[in-house]
């Protein structure tokens, strides 16, 4: 079994993912990998931050660490690209 860390970071990671494929499905513009790398760096300095934050260890379980990361993610990447358009 991975550790939660672990499985907090790639769900993140995964959340961010979602955002960008969210981001350009609505868009008319062309893909960008370079904004899809920064999602996920983004997103895996946001899971960092989340593990040094939170004590995992005391998370219910993988569930709740998945949804962790799915949100910190999401949302880190959310936050990055409204900055960045204003």
């Amino acid at each position: 079994m991975a550790d939660l860390e672990v499985i907090l970071i790639v769900s993140a990671l995964v959340g961010a993912g979602l955002n960008v494929v969210r981001g350009a499905a609505k868009s008319t513009e062309d893909f960008s990998p370079r904004l899809a790398l920064g999602a996920l760096i983004t997103a895996g300095i946001a899971a960092l931050g989340a593990t040094a934050i939170f004590d995992v260890s005391t998370i219910g379980g993988v569930t709740q660490a998945i949804v962790l990361g799915l949100l910190t993610g999401f949302s880190a990447d959310q936050v990055i690209h409204k900055l960045k358009n204003k």
